[in-house]
C-alpha cells in the first residue's frame, strides 16, 4: 500500500478502494488468460463513452502493461489506481463468467482426441484458469464450472448408447446440460477418474473418489462415484461448496411459532434432539445453523460427520472413515472421552450407535443426530427397529423435526394471483424453470407425557402422529400449504416432496 500511496502521488490520481461498480472489458477478458493476468496484478475496465480503457494496477512494475494491452486491444488505455486485494476480487469475478463453453471446447475437440492429452494436475484445480489446458481437461473443468456457476449439488454423467448426457441436479430436480458424442466417452471419464485418483483401469467395479477445486475464491470439494452400466461407466460427481455461507435458522423457512420453540429446544441442558428426512433434504444444514446459534466459549462442541460439508468455528469436527475403523459408533466413544456438553452425530444408523448417542443424552450431554424417516413420528419408531429400549426413548427424546425442501417460485418472474398464490413463468435468471432457490417445510415434534406413555407403550407412528397433533403439532403438508398461500412456491412441489401426506386446506 505504501509503494501504491507513492505511485499515486507521483501522478496525482487518487486510489480506487472499491472495483465492485466498474465492468470489466469484455475484450480484455477473452484475449489475456488469467494467469498472465494473476501475474502481472491487472485488470481492464470498461467506460461510458468507450473512448479509452482503465487498466487497474496497484504497483509501479505494473506500468509497462499499459502499453502492452493498449496494443493488443488496439485502445487507449488509462492508469487506475487500485487496491491489491480489490483487484484479485475483481480478477475471480470477471473470470468466472464463462456460460456456455463446455460446446465450444467440444467443437475445438474434433474427433480425434486421445489419451495421450490427459495429464495430472495438482490437487487443486483452478477451474478459472484455461489458458493452455488440453482440450478434455478443459472440457471436464468446464462442465465442473458450469455446475459450480449454475448452483448444482450434483452432475451426472451419463452414457448411453449413441451418445454421454451431462446432466445437473439443480435445487434438487434434474436438468440435461447437453451431450457428449461418444466418440469422447472414454476421455472425458478417464479424465475425470484421474481427478478423483481413482483406478483408470477399472472399469468393472464400482469406484469412490474424491478432489478438491477452486473457482476463484471458492473451494468446492468432490465427491466422485462411478458405477459399471451397460454402456460404460457412469459417473457422478456430488459437488460441496466449502467456502457457501452457512445459513442462520431464521433464514431457513420456519414458521415463526416453531423457529421460535426449536430455538428454545435446542438449549436444553441435556437431551436427544433429532432432525429426519430423506437425502438432500437439509437435515445438515438446520443441524449447522443450531450449532452456530448455539456455539459459545462455555461449550465445548463435537462433531462426528461423513462428510464434513463446512467448517465451524470454535467447534471441533472430526471425519468418519468406516474403511480405517472409525464408524459413528466408535467415533462416539472417542468424543465421550473429550468432556463434551454438546454432541453432534451425523447420522444414527444402527442399533449401537442409537444407544450409544441416548446414553450420552442421559449423561447431561445434549446430543443432535439425523434419521432417514418420512415424518418426525416415524423417528420414534425407527429407534424402537433398532433396537432401542421404549423407557429410553421416552426418557431421552427431546423432539424431532422433520423437513422437506421445497423449490421457491423465481421472484423476477412469478405472476402473483389475486388470492395471494403464484404461479411460476421462467426466465433468464431461473433457467426458465420459474423456481429459484429452495425453502423448508418443517414439522416439530416435542415430546410430552402423553407421548412418552405412547412410546412405552411401543404405539405406531400414526398414533403418535395423531397424538402430536392434538398438542399443536403442524404438518409438513400443512406447512407446504401456508407456504403456496403466501405465494412462495406451489401446491405441485409441495406434493411432491409430501407425497406420503395429504395437503390439508
Amino acid at each position: 500500500m505504501q509503494r501504491l500511496q507513492q505511485l499515486a502521488n507521483r501522478l496525482s490520481l487518487p486510489v480506487e478502494t472499491d472495483l465492485s461498480g466498474y465492468v470489466p472489458s469484455s475484450a480484455f477478458i477473452r484475449q489475456f488468460p488469467i494467469g498472465y493476468v494473476r501475474e502481472h496484478q491487472i485488470i481492464a475496465f470498461q467506460t461510458a463513452e468507450d473512448a479509452f480503457l482503465r487498466l487497474a494496477i496497484s504497483d509501479e512494475k505494473a506500468w509497462p502493461q499499459l502499453d502492452v494491452v493498449s496494443r493488443r486491444l488496439r485502445h487507449n488505455v488509462r492508469p487506475l489506481l487500485a487496491d491489491p486485494e480489490q483487484i484479485r476480487l475483481a480478477i475471480n469475478a470477471a473470470y468466472s463468467v464463462r456460460d456456455g463453453e463446455a460446446e465450444q471446447v467440444l467443437e475445438s475437440i474434433g474427433a480425434n482426441a486421445n489419451a495421450d492429452q490427459l495429464a495430472l494436475l495438482a490437487s487443486r484445480e483452478d477451474l478459472l484458469d484455461v489458458d493452455g489446458r488440453a482440450p478434455i481437461i478443459r472440457l471436464v473443468n468446464q462442465l465442473i464450472f458450469d455446475a459450480v456457476v449454475a448452483g448444482a449439488s450434483d452432475i451426472h454423467v451419463q452414457p448411453y448408447e449413441g451418445c454421454v448426457k451431462v446432466r445437473q441436479r439443480i435445487d434438487g430436480v434434474l436438468f440435461d446440460s447437453f451431450e457428449i458424442p461418444k466418440s469422447l466417452q472414454e476421455e472425458v471419464l478417464t479424465r475425470i477418474k484421474v481427478l478423483g485418483k481413482m483406478n483408470i483401469a477399472e472399469k468393472r467395479l464400482p469406484q469412490d473418489g474424491r478432489a478438491t477445486v477452486q473457482l476463484g475464491d471458492r473451494v468446492i470439494d468432490l465427491r466422485i462415484a462411478s458405477l459399471p452400466t451397460s454402456h460404460n461407466e457412469r459417473i457422478v460427481i456430488r459437488l460441496l461448496d466449502k467456502s457457501a455461507r452457512l445459513y442462520t435458522l431464521d433464514e431457513l423457512g420456519m414458521p415463526p411459532a416453531t423457529l421460535k420453540r426449536w430455538q428454545s429446544l435446542i438449549r436444553v441442558d441435556h437431551g436427544l434432539i433429532l432432525v429426519t428426512g430423506p437425502t438432500g433434504s437439509g437435515k445438515s444444514t438446520t443441524l449447522y445453523g443450531a450449532l452456530q446459534e448455539i456455539n459459545s466459549k462455555e461449550a465445548n462442541i463435537l462433531t462426528l460427520e461423513d462428510p464434513i460439508e463446512y467448517q465451524l468455528d470454535g467447534i471441533s469436527q472430526t471425519q468418519i472413515n468406516e474403511k480405517k475403523g472409525m464408524t459413528f459408533a466408535s467415533g462416539m466413544r472417542s468424543v465421550l472421552r473429550q468432556d463434551p456438553d454438546i454432541i453432534m452425530v451425523g447420522e444414527i444408523r444402527d442399533r449401537e450407535t442409537a444407544n450409544m448417542a441416548i446414553q450420552a443424552s442421559l449423561t447431561g450431554h445434549l446430543v443432535f443426530s439425523t434419521l432417514h424417516t418420512n415424518d418426525a413420528a416415524s423417528a420414534i419408531t425407527r429407534l424402537l427397529d433398532l433396537g432401542v429400549e421404549p423407557y429410553l426413548v421416552a426418557s431421552s427424546l427431546v423432539a424431532s423435526l422433520a423437513q422437506r425442501l421445497v423449490r421457491q417460485l423465481c421472484k423476477s418472474c412469478k405472476i402473483v394471483n389475486e388470492d395471494g398464490t403464484a404461479n411460476p413463468v421462467g426466465c433468464d435468471k431461473c433457467r426458465h424453470s420459474g423456481f429459484r432457490g429452495r425453502i423448508g417445510l418443517f414439522e416439530l415434534l416435542v415430546t410430552n407425557d402423553k407421548l412418552r406413555e405412547l412410546i412405552q407403550s411401543r404405539e405406531n407412528a400414526t398414533q403418535i402422529r395423531q397424538c402430536a397433533v392434538e398438542s399443536g403439532m403442524t404438518l409438513l403438508s400443512q406447512d407446504g400449504n401456508d407456504k403456496v398461500k403466501q405465494g412462495r412456491t406451489t401446491i405441485e412441489e409441495v406434493l411432491r416432496v409430501t407425497s406420503l401426506q395429504a395437503v390439508v386446506g
